[in-house]
């Protein structure tokens, strides 16, 4: 199963395809101040041809975010809030593996992508792929473990597959040898044939021993083993707070490992269901890994406003930060209090965000204002904005800051004026306004 470059990873022949509404997001021209901006680096970057920036090769707090609309990547200074540059790397993700191996002692330099079709791993030092594995579904969910030794994805599921196909496929759980230095590097070392489940997301307890997975078409919660990998208990979700069903579709561990955060879609599944997903959120007991019990649903009618698409959890286990992009905010959960805290504005649509590697901040790519919100959890409050590139969507925290090169830039600055530049990698996204090929 492991890819290699020269194959069509993205194909249309590739199976789960689900995203027939993404759309372009040069489709309404390009932005003058962008061209404007691109110019001007094109011209810097050729006069100082050749030249590195200082940062490159240190550790310090990054985040990275990856900007599906031209596939470039912009590297943030997580202690100033700074853009450093934005340069192009041919590939995107929307949600990459971003929990573990992202904080101030992590050794891990490995940037985990989920791309149509599977996942590709980059280097973070260069940039360059180190490996790229397929697991023959367009979305996929990576999460690494605690040690970084292990990558789990989960592979086929999303609000839009057909609630009752004729032919359903095994959808599938991969364990992937992420230790840089094992000869297996990159390599599939367990995959569990799930059945027409849906699993939707991947989430680890701080132990590492297990892994939570939400199954949209089976209405269950999946918990596996790691390591031996196996299915410990599949656990029933229950009844939907209205019409349709609950469609768990998205799930987010608490850092102590106590509680699990459960996007719900409240409603049908498919690209254009007869009941309106309407959303809520599950709050879950996990301190028994085995045995699941959920303490608490909040729906529409308890204060949240939107459908949640995923969720991220402080390192204090005090709050959780749903992103609801149909009000243009982020949903602040009081945990204590399992009770709506308030909305933050981050000024337009957001479907993830990562902590930064102190996880004092949560960096919140927003896709329609081409910016990052930066969210102080101590205040619950947005302190500043961003500029990054086109449709940014995805976000993961670092300790490293590319080596990058004047190509990268200079083909960053290209591809912003909506040339295309490369091959374009598609991910998967779930919402039209994060387009992905």
């Amino acid at each position: 199963m492991v890819h290699h470059e020269d194959e069509d990873i993205g194909s249309e022949s590739g199976r789960g395809r689900s995203n027939p509404t993404a759309r372009d997001p040069f489709r309404n021209g390009i932005d003058r101040r962008r061209v404007l901006q691109s110019s001007a680096v094109i011209g810097a970057t050729a006069t100082l041809s050749g030249c590195l920036s200082d940062t490159n090769g240190q550790r310090a707090p990054t985040v990275y975010v990856f900007n599906n609309g031209d596939r470039t990547l912009s590297i943030i200074d997580a202690t100033s809030d700074e853009l450093i540059e934005t340069v192009f790397i041919d590939t995107t993700a929307s949600f990459p593996a971003n929990q573990y191996g992202t904080g101030v002692d992590s050794a891990s330099d490995t940037l985990w992508l989920n791309v149509s079709g599977g996942v590709r791993a980059l280097d973070q030092h260069t940039l360059d792929e180190i490996a790229a594995i397929e697991t023959g579904f367009e979305p996929n969910y990576p999460n690494l473990t605690p040690d970084e030794n292990h990558l789990l994805v989960a592979a086929g599921g999303t609000t839009t597959i057909d609630p009752d196909p004729d032919d359903p496929e095994d959808h599938v759980l991969v364990r992937i040898d992420a230790d840089r230095e094992s000869d297996t590097f990159g390599e599939v070392t367990g995959e569990i044939e799930v059945g027409y489940t849906g699993p939707c997301d991947m989430t680890l307890t701080p132990s590492g021993e297990y892994g939570f997975v939400a199954d949209i078409a089976n209405e269950t919660l999946t918990v596996v083993r790691v390591d031996p990998f196996e299915i410990a208990a599949r656990i029933d979700v229950g009844d939907p707070a209205g019409e349709g069903r609950v469609l768990p579709f998205m799930c987010t561990a608490s850092f102590d490992g106590d509680r699990l955060l459960v996007e719900n879609g409240e409603g049908e599944l498919g690209p254009d269901p007869d009941i309106p997903r309407r959303g809520s959120e599950s709050i879950w007991d996990v301190s028994d890994p085995e045995e699941p019990v959920e303490l608490e649903r909040i729906t529409r009618d308890d204060g949240v406003s939107a459908p949640p698409i995923t969720s991220e959890i402080d390192p204090d286990s005090e709050a959780a930060y749903l992103f609801t992009p149909d009000i243009d905010a982020v949903t602040v959960i009081d945990l204590d209090e399992r009770a709506v805290d308030r909305e933050l504005d981050v000024g337009g649509s957001a479907i993830s965000g990562a902590w930064g590697p102190a996880r004092e901040k949560l960096y919140v790519p927003v896709q329609t204002a081409n910016h990052v919100a930066v969210i102080d959890h101590e205040q619950r409050d947005v302190l500043t904005t961003i500029d990054a590139g086109e449709s940014p969507t995805g976000a993961v925290g670092g300790m490293v800051r590319p080596e990058t090169t004047t190509s990268q830039r200079l083909r960053s600055s290209l591809s912003t004026l909506g040339l295309s530049i490369g091959d374009r990698e598609p991910s998967f996204c779930p919402d039209g306004n994060c387009y992905c090929g």
